[in-house]
């Protein structure tokens, strides 16, 4: 790769578990109009990053040429990334350029090594609301929760106990199930993120306090906060309204949701594995940001 030029800057990663709030997070840095971030590019062009989605590519896996052994027989995916990463470091002072995924928690030692000036914003949410509108969203079959969540939370935490049983009904493991995607994909943030110049953001935060949480991406991209944004907030907040992607949401409906979704088994379900998995406070940070 060519050395940078003056006016460059680093390309940027939104990282976000599903249902977080990253659409309306990119819609925010989108109107900025010296921010251009990309919406799933991973995701939308390939399938191929959900279906290993939490496969741990360490960073002795990245090889110059091939990328990774996985994608060795894939060279059009890997004319794409290639192309991918020239466009992401076309980044400068005009215009900072970025994506949002939620399918690289197992790929960042990796990408750390594809892409290493990449800058990473964390967005966290309320693990209840997660859990509810990941629920709601019917998405869990296209994101391979049954699949590629258990085992992986089992190889993490080994000691966890389920309270369920065979009686159990489909709503309280379906619970469980998204609540360890959460435990799992935070805790390899929490593992791998000190590669990388990174800030973890909280929804909640953000949509209480929005001029803070501008401040703190704007000081990790390197751009000034923009009106513009202040005016998306504030008309995105106005009413709720629009699809499962939809980035019109009050901030009642972002906070508050899970209190008429999730019964108190579910919540309980959740409880337990955010304590077994010690992320029992990332369910708490939306009260504690209050």
């Amino acid at each position: 790769m060519n050395a940078p030029s003056p006016d460059s800057r680093a390309p940027f990663l939104v990282l976000a578990h599903h249902r977080s709030g990253s659409n309306f997070l990119n819609d925010l840095l989108q109107a900025h109009p010296g921010i251009e971030c990309l919406n799933e590019p991973l995701s939308m062009q390939t399938g191929f990053f959900r279906g290993c989605d939490l496969a741990h590519w360490p960073a002795g896996s990245f090889d110059s040429q091939s990328l990774h052994p996985s994608i060795a027989d894939k060279p059009d995916l890997r004319d794409f990334l290639f192309e991918f990463r020239a466009y992401l470091l076309q980044s400068n002072t005009a215009r900072v350029i970025g994506f949002k995924e939620t399918v690289l928690f197992g790929k960042l030692e990796w990408l750390k090594a594809f892409m290493p000036t990449l800058k990473v914003v964390f967005l966290q949410r309320d693990a209840r609301e997660i859990v509810s509108s990941v629920l709601r969203s019917s998405l869990t079959a296209l994101w391979r929760y049954d699949e590629l969540v258990p085992a992986t939370f089992a190889r993490y935490f080994p000691g966890y106990r389920s309270r369920l049983g065979a009686n159990s009904g489909p709503e309280l493991r379906a619970a469980e199930t998204a609540a360890k995607s959460i435990a799992v994909r935070y805790e390899i943030a929490r593992r791998t993120l000190g590669l990388f110049e990174h800030r973890t953001l909280h929804l909640e935060a953000l949509t209480r306090e929005p001029a803070r949480g501008l401040e703190s991406l704007s000081a990790l991209l390197g751009v000034a906060p923009h009106p513009r944004q202040m005016d998306f907030l504030r008309d995105r907040q106005r009413v709720s309204r629009g699809g499962t992607f939809s980035s019109f949401r009050t901030r009642e409906s972002v906070d508050e949701r899970w209190r008429r979704d999730l019964s108190a088994d579910q919540l309980q379900v959740i409880d337990d594995v955010l304590h077994a998995a010690g992320h029992a406070g990332a369910r708490q940070r939306g009260e504690q940001a209050a």
